[in-house]
């Protein structure tokens, strides 16, 4: 008896101890390191941190999602897949320039996400809070669940936090 209380207890101590961060939430430690490359990342660098145009489509044929969604997916064009990505390299490229940002100089604050059913899958609505020069910046970020890894599908640009 003495002998089972020890392990459940050694247990509990390595499992509060030992706390490995969620797939969900190594999608945000993920995109702050995409940031803090912007400063040398390629276009072709930059779209790898995203789920592909034929991942995507893999992933809808694969998945129960609503038939207006997957066929939305499947008329994509592998030049509109790319231009959206090119449109968010070049928004954070500019936004960065805006605001002086040095991105080597970036620290992560946190990731915050919540899980949303939306057109019959689940994905991760989220946001990365990272600061500069002691001002907060926070960029919205949508990711889904794809073989088994979290993959960046939406990246929207990043603007500073409004202190109320």
């Amino acid at each position: 008896m003495k002998k089972a209380i020890f392990i459940f207890i050694l247990t509990c101590i390595i499992s509060c101890t030992s706390k490995k961060p969620t797939t969900v939430q190594l999608v945000g430690k993920h995109t702050f390191e995409l940031l803090q490359n912007m400063e040398t990342i390629s276009q072709e660098e930059f779209n790898k941190y995203f789920i592909s145009l034929e991942e995507l489509r893999e992933f809808v044929k694969d998945t129960v999602v609503a038939e207006t969604f997957r066929n939305a997916i499947m008329k994509v064009s592998p030049e509109t897949h790319n231009t959206r990505l090119e449109l968010s390299y070049q928004m954070i490229k500019e936004t960065g320039e805006t605001y002086a940002i040095d991105w080597n100089a970036i620290e992560f604050k946190e990731y915050m996400y919540q899980t949303k059913l939306h057109e019959g899958f689940n994905f991760h609505d989220g946001y990365v809070v990272f600061t500069h020069n002691k001002k907060e910046y926070v960029a919205n970020i949508i990711s889904l669940m794809y073989d088994g890894k979290q993959r960046l599908f939406n990246f929207s640009n990043f603007e500073p936090v409004q202190k109320p």
